[in-house]
């Protein structure tokens, strides 16, 4: 028997396994991994499968602020711990609508400097254009922040939580959880592939399928939204040119897209250099079960953006030369505050994180030991107010 079992093992839950073996060498984290080919895939999927996500250190409100800072302080210990690196602290170029409401409210219209680690400076679009090959339209002001503000790899942060997860003593368990029962002394866990586990405390950070199978006896008020990227191939002489580009984000006046996030040129694990640009689109769906998660990420309509999102980089990049254009699909989990989950289900036996909201890659590390130390404690000890992560249930 397990003194702590993590049910998935993507961004919250390798980061809850790792803080979980600092108390514990009895602990294990049960996940599949990810599907060597998504058409003949049958099970769940999740949405690290990616090379990019931005950081940054201006989170929405002071919440994310608070999260986002806690998880960048652990980057680079982590990274020297397992040997894996997953940060670029390249900058971030957030570009915001002059007439409308500042996103960021910890964005003035002016520079400055905050928190004594990082500048956020106004740019003109000129200065823009010239040091960055980056164009944007009149109407908008731009603001550059500064490290440590970039990108994280996600699949190379969780495999960097893992490794020093496992070189403490964790078991890493590559099933997917079916059903999970508390039988009062323990809890019960079952997998698709017929194996049976026990543990103590169980932590379920099951994404976009936590109300999926029999992980819960009631479902939590979560919303999965369909979510597609694309990514354009270009030359390593192309990648190698944006080298210096900061990642973006851009409030972009359209009728079909809006909020563009946009990495440069970055290594995937097919040797080849890709921009990749993601955002909401007209054609984005609310999916309801299993089922419709299933068809959305082996087969859905991605293309049907694939223009609009195409151009929209091309209108940032004019003179990007790319090879070869295609759209992946991913999810997205949102809960009715805004707020991941983070809560007990099961008073000293079954836990819950889950749920980014579009923002939880990056302060992962930090939601992931909040969880861990609820399970450990049976006590909220962050100096946040647990009442922001409160776990609801859905309306029957």
């Amino acid at each position: 028997m397990y003194d702590y079992l993590v049910i998935g093992k993507g961004l919250f839950g390798s980061a809850a396994t790792r803080y979980l073996t600092q108390v514990s060498a009895n602990v294990a984290v049960l996940g599949p991994d990810e599907p060597a080919d998504w058409n003949q895939h049958d099970g769940v999927f999740a949405s690290h499968y990616d090379q990019g996500r931005i950081v940054s250190a201006a989170g929405p409100d002071e919440i994310w602020n608070w999260l986002d800072r806690l998880s960048i302080g652990q980057y680079r210990p982590l990274e020297a711990a397992s040997g894996v690196s997953f940060y670029n602290p390249i900058g971030l170029l957030r570009v915001c609508h002059r007439d409308a409401p500042l996103q960021y409210p910890s964005l003035k219209r002016k520079s400055y400097r905050y928190q004594g680690d990082e500048e956020i400076e106004l740019m003109t679009a000129d200065t823009v254009r010239k040091t960055y090959n980056l164009q944007f339209p009149e109407g908008y002001d731009i603001f550059i922040e500064g490290a440590p503000s970039g990108y994280i790899n996600p699949r190379d942060m969780i495999r960097a939580q893992l490794v020093v997860a496992a070189e403490a003593g964790a078991e890493i368990v590559r099933e997917t959880a079916v059903s999970v029962q508390n039988l009062n002394t323990h809890a019960q866990i079952i997998t698709k592939e017929g194996g049976r586990y026990r543990a103590k405390k169980v932590l379920l950070a099951t994404g976009a399928y936590t109300n999926c199978f029999e992980l819960l006896g009631r479902k939590l008020a979560l919303r999965v939204k369909s979510e597609t990227i694309i990514l354009g191939r270009v030359a390593d002489a192309e990648g190698e040119r944006f080298e210096q580009m900061p990642a973006v984000t851009y409030e972009v006046d359209s009728p079909v897209l809006d909020g563009i996030y946009l990495l440069p040129p970055i290594r995937y694990p097919d040797g080849r250099f890709y921009v990749k640009m993601g955002c909401n689109t007209a054609d984005d769906q609310t999916l309801h079960g299993f089922e419709e998660m299933q068809q959305w990420c082996v087969s859905g309509h991605s293309e049907g953006m694939k223009q609009p999102m195409q151009e929209a980089v091309m209108v940032i990049m004019p003179d990007l030369q790319v090879e070869h254009w295609e759209t992946k699909r991913c999810l997205v989990t949102y809960t009715p505050h805004g707020k991941p989950f983070i809560d007990v289900v099961e008073p000293g036996r079954i836990y819950v994180a889950t749920a980014g909201n579009g923002t939880g890659a990056h302060p992962s590390d930090a939601i992931g030991r909040l969880a861990a130390q609820l399970m450990v404690t049976d006590e909220w000890t962050a100096e946040l107010d647990q009442r922001l992560f409160q776990l609801q249930w859905a309306e029957v």
